[in-house]
């Protein structure tokens, strides 16, 4: 029985040879050009985002004032927020960027406290303090911002909401209300 566990891989192997070498010719070179295609499409560099230096620094200095003194109640009673990334990657088939935020949410009183559009309005607001300090790190090509609001337990997603960068800077700078740029955001999920 032993031999014959050792003599089926050889016999398979054989044939597996002979079959190989009664393809004609015509379909190696197609097989070969198939095959140069499919590694010059995995290594063609496709952008997915912007290398930004100053990421980790909007990181800090927004965690930091999410958690500061002043917010320390809203931490206490409500939720904790956390900055867990920023990134800018392309919009698909396009050349503008999205501003996107991950946010951990931890309720502390409540159960449903993290909901993305609470998320949404501390983190806004909280750019809206340094709003010249945000504004400066932004790239020029963003259009959209979204935040996505996480459970740090878990790893899954609440949800996201989602708005045009241009009116978050217009809330920024005075020329869109509160109101406005409320009735303009979308509940989104994240890509």
């Amino acid at each position: 029985m032993k031999h014959l566990f050792l003599i089926i891989p050889m016999l398979l192997l054989f044939l597996v040879n002979s079959c190989v070498a009664g393809i004609p010719i015509s379909a190696n070179a197609m097989g070969t050009a198939l095959i140069q295609t499919q590694t010059a499409t995995m290594w063609t560099v496709i952008p997915t985002q912007t290398f930004n230096p100053v990421i980790p620094d909007m990181v800090n200095w927004l965690n930091a004032d999410l958690v500061s003194t002043a917010n320390s109640l809203r931490s206490t009673l409500d939720a904790e927020y956390n900055v867990n990334n920023i990134s800018f990657p392309y919009i698909p088939n396009s050349s503008a960027l999205i501003f996107r935020v991950d946010v951990s949410c931890i309720c502390r009183k409540s159960a449903d406290c993290c909901i993305p559009e609470r998320t949404f309005v501390v983190l806004v607001e909280t750019m809206k303090t340094k709003f010249s300090t945000t504004l400066a790190q932004v790239p020029a090509a963003t259009t959209q911002i979204i935040v996505i609001c996480s459970n740090p337990q878990t790893k899954a997603q609440i949800g996201a909401v989602t708005a045009s960068w241009q009116d978050v800077q217009g809330y920024f700078q005075g020329y869109v209300s509160g109101y406005q740029l409320g009735v303009r955001t979308t509940r989104t999920v994240a890509p």
